[in-house]
C-alpha cells in the first residue's frame, strides 16, 4: 500500500488512501527492499503530499531510500509536529556503512531541517539519525558541521533533563560535535532511539549499567536500558545491542 502511494501520487487515489489512514509514522521499510531502493525524490514528495505530511507527520524513516538526494522532502519544510526523522537510510540492526554511498546530500536536506528548527518553541523535534556518510566527514567548515551547532543549541535551549535523575543534561547539549572521545559526532548521545526518552550519562541502573546503555557498534544506534540491553563483546571490544547480536 506504501509503494502504491509512492507510484500513484498523482492520481487521485492517494486522495483516497489519505482519507482512510492517520498517517503520523511512516517507514519505507514496511515495503520490499528492492520497492524502496526504486523510490525517487518525487516519490517521496508525493507521498508527503498526499498525506499532507507537514500537519500529521510525527516519525519518518527512510529505510532503504538509497536513491534520493532528500530533495523530495521538501513537503515537511517548517513542520512543528515532526519529532524524528532518521535519514540513515537502513532498517533494524543493520550497519548505516553503505556501499556505494548513498546520493542523499546535505546541501539538499540541511536547509529543510533548519526550516524545521527554525520553528522555536513551537518545534516538536526530538530526535534526528544522521547518514553515516555524513557523520563520517568531521569538517568544521560544512554545512551540515554548522547545522549540528544549530540543532545543538536547539536542544541546549529546552533545558531537557535526565528522566531518572531529574538533572540537566551536561552542559554540552547532546555532545553533538565532538570530534573524539566518548561521545560520537553528529549523533544525540542522551537520547534514546526507540522511545526518545532522554537520560544523562551517569545514573546507573546497578554498578554494571546505565540507563542510556550507550552506542552499539553494529547499527550504530543508542538505546536506554528500557528499551534494549547493550553488552560489551570482549571480541570485538565494542558495545553492541543483544537484537543486533541475535540479528
Amino acid at each position: 500500500a506504501l509503494f502504491a502511494v509512492a507510484l500513484n501520487h498523482r492520481r487521485d487515489s492517494s486522495s483516497a488512501i489519505v482519507g482512510i489512514h492517520q498517517w503520523d509514522v511512516l517507514d519505507f521499510g514496511e515495503i520490499e527492499k528492492d520497492l524502496a531502493a526504486k523510490i525517487s525524490d518525487d516519490d517521496i514528495r508525493g507521498v508527503l503530499c498526499s498525506i499532507d505530511a507537514v500537519n500529521n507527520l510525527k516519525k519518518l524513516r527512510l529505510t532503504n531510500c538509497i536513491n534520493i538526494t532528500g530533495v523530495g522532502l521538501d513537503p515537511l519544510r517548517g513542520s512543528t509536529i515532526i519529532q524524528q526523522i532518521d535519514l540513515s537510510l537502513v532498517g533494524d540492526h543493520e550497519s548505516p556503512m553503505l556501499d556505494p554511498e548513498p546520493l542523499i546530500s546535505s546541501v539538499e536536506v540541511v536547509s529543510i531541517l533548519d526550516s524545521i528548527i527554525q520553528r522555536g518553541e513551537e518545534c516538536s523535534l526530538k530526535h534526528l539519525v544522521f547518514p553515516k556518510v555524513w557523520r563520517n566527514e568531521r569538517n568544521t567548515e560544512s554545512d551540515f558541521h554548522a547545522f549540528l551547532s544549530r540543532y545543538n543549541e536547539l536542544l541546549c535551549s529546552r533545558a531537557d533533563v535526565c528522566l531518572k535523575c531529574s538533572c540537566n543534561l551536561p552542559g554540552g547539549g547532546h555532545n553533538m560535535l565532538q570530534m573524539n572521545g566518548r561521545y560520537q559526532y553528529g549523533t544525540q548521545n542522551f537520547t534514546c532511539y526507540d522511545c526518545m526518552n532522554q537520560y544523562c550519562g551517569d545514573c546507573h541502573i546497578d554498578e554494571s549499567a546505565y540507563y542510556i546503555e550507550g552506542f552499539c557498534s553494529k547499527c550504530e544506534r543508542i538505546y536506554c536500558a528500557d528499551c534494549k540491553t547493550v553488552k560489551y563483546c570482549h571480541c570485538c571490544d565494542n558495545d553492541i545491542c543483544v537484537d543486533c547480536i541475535d540479528f
